[in-house]
C-alpha cells in the first residue's frame, strides 16, 4: 500500500477509536471517520491474542492486499481495521468477502 494512504500517528488512531463509529463482525472490527480530503487513510491492527509476530504480520499483509484494489471506495475516509483472533481460521476468499461487506456498510452510511 502506498505510503500516502497509511494512517501512522497514534493520536489519529486513538481519535478514530474514541469517535466510536465502527462496523464489525466475528472476525473484524472497522473503525472509521469521514474527512474532507479525497485520499483515504488506512491503518491495520491485529489482536494481541494472535501470539507470534509471523502470524500477526501475515494477517496485516493479507488485509492490506484486500484493501489495495478498493481504496477508491474509501475516498474521504480514515479507516482502522482490527483483525480478531478468529480471522486466522478463515481462508483468504472469506476474509476478502467479509472485509468488502464491512466497507460497503461504511459506504452506505457515507451517502
Amino acid at each position: 500500500m502506498n505510503r500516502k494512504y497509511c494512517l501512522k500517528k497514534s493520536k489519529e488512531i486513538e481519535k478514530l477509536i474514541k469517535a466510536r463509529r465502527s462496523v464489525g463482525d466475528h472476525y473484524y472490527t472497522v473503525y472509521y471517520e469521514f474527512k474532507e480530503d479525497a485520499l483515504p487513510q488506512v491503518a491495520v491492527s491485529v489482536s494481541k491474542k494472535i501470539k507470534t509476530a509471523v502470524a500477526k504480520n501475515y494477517e496485516k499483509r493479507v488485509i492490506r492486499e484486500i484493501l489495495r484494489p478498493v481504496l477508491s471506495l474509501l475516498a474521504g475516509t480514515k479507516v482502522l481495521v482490527v483483525a480478531k483472533q478468529a480471522a486466522r481460521e478463515i481462508r483468504f476468499a472469506e476474509k476478502k468477502e467479509r472485509l468488502l461487506k464491512l466497507i460497503k456498510r461504511i459506504n452506505k452510511e457515507k451517502k
